[in-house]
């Protein structure tokens, strides 16, 4: 298991994060799980079982009436997801996330994760954990993040929904010395385009006023960097 250290608050709340790759991840989608019971998930891996083969390594499931569309769990992946199903029966207090083949499990809950993580026999895995010196500076503010040299830019800003703003691109373009945007968020904002997620850094809090002004509502969110030596 790849062990990472905790730099920012996952979803400004949670110190800890549990990730695997497993085919059935997407049997824990959030949005599936009508009060966050896993019904939908255990309702899948009901339906997975009925293919399973004790002499096979992959369980191959019809997609349509027609076997020629099927899809290939690997027998491994769906143990596992009984465990996490089966572990997570047992907890509240987590969030879960599904990114393809990718499960993260994220919780204040140290011990819950390292139990649940115990039980998987994936080979890839991470554990995400904050240095226990460093729980009390996340935990003290929101939308922070650690870093182990000094920043030459101490915030960072993420756009919102609106169209990107020509004027901001120009501002930065004409003032290297207080902001710093990549190019091509630089031209979504000259072409009026999308930018939510986008984001650029600013020098300090002087800085950050002006920037503020310059994006108005368009402000997604403003992450700044502490720097903790190492």
């Amino acid at each position: 298991m790849k062990l990472c250290e905790t730099k920012k608050l996952h979803y400004d709340k949670y110190f800890y994060k549990f990730v695997v790759v497993n085919k059935c991840a997407h049997f824990f989608r959030t949005e599936f799980q009508p009060n966050g019971n896993l019904k939908y998930c255990q309702k899948r891996l009901d339906e997975t079982n009925e293919h399973f083969k004790s002499n096979k390594d992959y369980i191959e499931i019809p997609l349509t009436n027609d076997w020629r569309w099927k899809d290939t769990i690997p027998t491994q992946h769906f143990f596992d997801a009984i465990n996490i199903y089966r572990h997570l029966k047992k907890h509240k207090n987590y969030k879960i996330r599904c990114e393809v083949n990718m499960l993260h499990i994220y919780s204040n809950d140290r011990k819950m994760l390292i139990d649940l993580s115990n039980k998987v026999q994936q080979p890839y895995s991470e554990f995400w954990e904050p240095n226990p010196e460093n729980i009390e500076l996340l935990s003290s503010k929101n939308n922070l993040i650690i870093v182990n040299k000094k920043p030459e830019y101490e915030y960072k800003i993420t756009l919102g929904k609106k169209p990107g703003l020509p004027s901001l691109a120009h501002w930065i373009d004409n003032n290297p010395n207080l902001a710093k945007m990549g190019e091509v968020a630089k031209q979504e904002c000259y072409n009026n385009g999308w930018v939510k997620g986008y984001y650029f850094h600013i020098r300090d809090s002087k800085a950050l006023s002006l920037a503020q002004l310059l994006v108005g509502d368009n402000i997604q969110r403003i992450d700044k960097f502490v720097y903790v030596p190492t």
